[in-house]
């Protein structure tokens, strides 16, 4: 029979037809904690190791979940993106009061691929004093930078001018990085001799 003037609700899963059943109680060791839980914001695949993380109430929980290391102190977490790898994944923040039914609230976090990026250089070597090659490219996909010694970026995502003088005698860098639509940039490099 069901007790009256209760202070207190078990929620119990039963799997024959899967719904949640609240029971009152009155003792309030047998109560669930509320248990919550946001992921950490979505991010790079090469944005390396997230340390102290948290935010799962109430503490004294534990993480689980791709790429997560707990750290055995009841309130944060470290979250590896490379080692989760490329996609959705779910953490999990489990706090067991000791009633043989663990309290569970989990979020997804996503994992984002770095882009395809490429770039082939222009010409072969150029003499010092030949003046500054303008609307050099070859970096895809377009939308990117160039970067590197005598080089100036023409800023419209395409060409970028090239200075051998102010480059100087030897084999320069010429690198070209893409920032894609989720903030995850990657960078190609070719090789300018003056």
């Amino acid at each position: 029979s069901l007790m009256h003037n209760t202070d207190y609700v078990v929620r119990v899963f039963n799997m024959d037809n899967a719904c949640y059943t609240d029971y009152p109680v009155t003792t309030p060791d047998l109560q669930l904690p509320v248990v919550a839980f946001t992921a950490p914001a979505d991010l790079c695949v090469d944005a390396g190791v997230q340390v102290g993380l948290g935010g799962g109430t109430p503490v004294g929980g534990t993480y689980s979940g791709p790429g997560i290391t707990d750290d055995g102190n009841g309130m944060t977490y470290s979250f590896n993106p490379s080692v989760a790898g490329v996609g959705t994944h779910t953490i999990t923040y489990t706090v067991d009061p000791g009633t043989g039914c663990p309290a569970v609230a989990s979020d997804d976090v996503e994992v984002f691929a770095l882009p395809n990026v490429t770039f082939t250089g222009s010409g072969s070597g150029t003499c010092i004093d030949a003046g500054v090659q303008t609307g050099r490219g070859g970096g895809s996909p377009t939308g990117g930078v160039y970067s590197g010694t005598g080089v100036t970026d023409d800023g419209n995502g395409m060409t970028y001018s090239f200075d051998p003088a102010a480059a100087g005698v030897g084999t320069h860098t010429v690198t070209y990085t893409f920032t894609d639509g989720n903030g995850c940039a990657y960078s190609a490099t070719d090789t300018k001799e003056v």
